[in-house]
């Protein structure tokens, strides 16, 4: 008996289709590993996220298209972007600030155009509040950001380079958003977090 030609093509073609559709679904949630301590208590060192490539929008490589409108992240946000002192490297911090707002801190409180932000996930680990002449890291600005420009801390704020030292991230750098813990390790007691697995992050 000879196979169908028909059959056969069809078979083939719904082969293809779904190894397009399961690449595409693994680079448009795409993995990230939390390797520092940098926004703890939201996200531990050993969590693995999952990470919206398509939240701000989706450019075909080498191309420069956007089939689907590039937006800007959102206060709050947390996101993954890229660094120039870290190539092939990406970090997540949270959004604080977006373009043509004006940011400051001041004595560790965050003012975003003239209002205190409420912040209960910010984390302080040193009761010393250094001054402005010291470093950035309590006291900095005002900012204004310029167009295309974000500006992110991590929540453990006394353990975190972020814009306060390397300045906002630009919109083009920044990968996708993070949305939930898929598994987490715990190394230093060689288990995992059974507890955070799959809990969204914001």
């Amino acid at each position: 008996m000879r196979a169908d030609g028909g059959s056969t093509a069809r078979g083939w073609a719904a082969g293809v289709l779904t190894f397009g559709v399961v690449l595409a679904g693994l680079w448009a949630v795409g993995p990230f590993h939390i390797p520092s301590d940098s926004m703890r208590d939201t996200l531990l060192p050993g969590d693995y996220v999952l990470v919206a490539r398509w939240a701000y929008g989706v450019r075909l490589p080498g191309t420069g298209l956007w089939p689907r409108p590039p937006r800007a992240p959102r206060r709050g946000d947390l996101v993954v972007f890229r660094t120039a002192d870290r190539p092939g490297e990406d970090v997540v911090k949270r959004c604080i600030a977006v373009a043509g707002q004006t940011v400051e801190i001041r004595d560790r409180r965050v003012v975003v155009d003239g209002d205190t932000l409420r912040e209960p996930y910010a984390r302080h680990s040193d009761a010393t509040v250094h001054a402005r002449d010291y470093d950035a890291r309590d006291n900095f600005g005002p900012v204004t950001l310029e167009r295309g420009e974000v500006f992110v801390l991590g929540d453990n704020r006394e353990d975190s380079e972020d814009s306060r030292f390397l300045g906002p991230v630009r919109e083009e750098d920044v990968v996708g958003r993070a949305l939930l813990v898929y598994w987490s390790w715990d190394g230093a007691r060689g288990r995992p977090r059974w507890e955070r697995l799959l809990r969204r992050v914001h």
